[in-house]
């Protein structure tokens, strides 16, 4: 795979074949928009009735700007209230209640979800809609709530992004999709639907975009679709933290890309360029999941103590806020916690990831230690050094040494003092979390410990988490 950047004609045909799957049709648009007006008018006049006046109903999102990929379609319908009539907290409190009742009276079935403000959830016709509260403002300076925001992303996009760009945006989304790289949100940290459309409308295409991700430098690449800092230096200091800086053209002092952890940084550079030297269709597809049994992962936990001597840990949560992105958030945090003090504890060797069910109602975070057995290898300073005496005395009763290793350092093997599940229990079970609340923490060793998730769909993450064969569909498409 010496060849970079082939010919495009050489790609042509797999894009092509790829858009005709991904790409809705007219039927399907027009359909969308029949369900917005349906859901439009419904909301419309039941505020109305409410006595609320001074809002507007918009269609936003990738609907609006017909960016979105055939059967994934949802409706982010929004209503803007003026800021001078009507207050956050009025929105917190009261647009719930309103516009639920608007919606079950009409016969639809509704959810409450959160996220800078709590919205309404429904499915009209196969179709999720979601009605979001934002505040009406002249320019994006003014924003109260980071949803503000979107009216202004979506007309700037709309005014920007040629026709044959719209099918571009589409690529690199389902070519994200397939990777689990599509997203800001904090599970996935990776790359927004504004973003693709910012990396479109700078580059012009799909190809170009995975080229010129070649030339990106982690922590130090600004990228500016409308040229406001002017220089890389000076947009670098503005966002010294984010490992991509994608200045936004509607709120300079905002980075479009500011969501990007290194993690997905990474793995798209990496795909970009396997992409570029092996065009295959099967970037832009989805993973098979097969079914898992519950026999088959303790099978695998059975094989992995015999020639590792590991543990698996997991942390059994509630979830007592269901905003998905304060779940995680916390999540993320306990992962950093517990490798911080597990190292401290002289446990070198883990890996970490958490799961949370559809329901948002339970929790795991699930650690496994590559060296778990009650012994440690502790290593003290050269025997030449002051502090040699007296980290001997403190070893005379190790079960093995203290010796000197060919590198002059005193070295000896103790039993360990705290159990791994003690560790973890007395970190994670004194801290204050507000979305998730520590239930138990166990050792997993058999089928019946495994079987206390009763989700299919843990299983199978579970099986991923302990396997971590992230490269298999890679290995697939290159060897093909």
């Amino acid at each position: 795979m010496s060849k970079i950047y082939p010919d495009d004609s050489s790609v042509n045909d797999i894009l092509k074949e790829v858009l005709q799957r991904i790409k809705p049709d007219e039927n399907m648009r027009k359909r969308l928009i029949v369900i917005y007006e349906t859901i439009r008018d419904v909301i419309q006049q039941c505020l109305e009735l409410n006595g609320l006046m001074n809002f507007e109903i918009s269609l936003q999102g990738s609907v609006a700007k017909d960016t979105f990929l055939s059967n994934e379609a949802d409706l982010d319908v929004f209503i803007l209230f003026s800021p001078n009539n009507y207050s956050t907290e009025w929105i917190n409190k009261e647009f719930v209640n309103i516009t639920t009742k608007c919606l079950q009276n009409q016969g639809y079935n509704t959810i409450v979800k959160y996220a800078a403000h709590p919205y309404v959830t429904t499915h009209i016709d196969n179709i999720e809609v979601d009605v979001v509260p934002a505040f009406l403002i002249e320019s994006p300076k003014n924003i109260i709530s980071a949803v503000d925001r979107t009216p202004f992303h979506t007309q700037y996009v709309k005014t920007k992004l040629c026709e044959k760009c719209k099918d571009d945006v589409r690529l690199l989304k389902a070519f994200l999709k397939a990777w689990d790289l599509y997203g800001a949100e904090i599970r996935v940290q990776g790359f927004s639907g504004y973003l693709v459309e910012l990396l479109i409308i700078k580059y012009g295409s799909f190809l170009n975009v995975l080229k010129a991700s070649q030339s990106w430098r982690a922590y130090k690449t600004c990228i500016e679709v409308e040229e406001f800092y002017g220089d890389e230096k000076a947009c670098r200091k503005r966002f010294k933290k984010d490992v991509l800086v994608v200045v936004d053209p509607v709120d300079f002092n905002r980075n479009a890309a500011a969501a990007l952890s290194i993690k997905s940084y990474a793995y798209f550079k990496m795909l970009a360029r396997l992409f570029l030297e092996k065009p295959a269709k099967e970037f832009f597809e989805l993973g098979f999941e097969p079914s898992v049994s519950v026999n088959d992962v303790a099978k695998i936990i059975e094989e992995r103590q015999k020639i590792s001597d590991s543990c698996i840990l997991a942390l059994f949560f509630s979830v007592i806020n269901r905003s998905p992105d304060v779940v995680w958030g916390q999540l993320k945090r306990v992962q950093r916690v517990l490798k911080n003090v597990l190292e401290k504890y002289g446990y070198r060797g883990m890996y970490i990831d958490s799961w949370v069910n559809d329901e948002m109602s339970k929790a795991l975070t699930v650690v496994e230690l590559l060296n778990c057995s009650g012994y440690e290898l502790r290593k003290g300073p050269p025997a030449y050094s002051n502090e040699s005496i007296n980290f001997l005395m403190k070893n005379l009763d190790a079960v093995i040494g203290p010796w000197i290793d060919e590198k002059g350092s005193i070295m000896c093997i103790r039993k360990r003092k705290h159990d791994p599940v003690g560790i973890l229990s007395k970190i994670v079970g004194t801290a204050m979390y507000t979305a998730v609340k520590l239930e138990e923490v166990k050792k997993i060793t058999s089928v019946s410990d495994i079987q206390l998730i009763n989700d299919p769909k843990f299983i199978i993450w579970f099986k991923k988490f302990l396997q971590r064969k992230h490269f298999d569909k890679i290995a697939r498409i290159l060897t093909k």
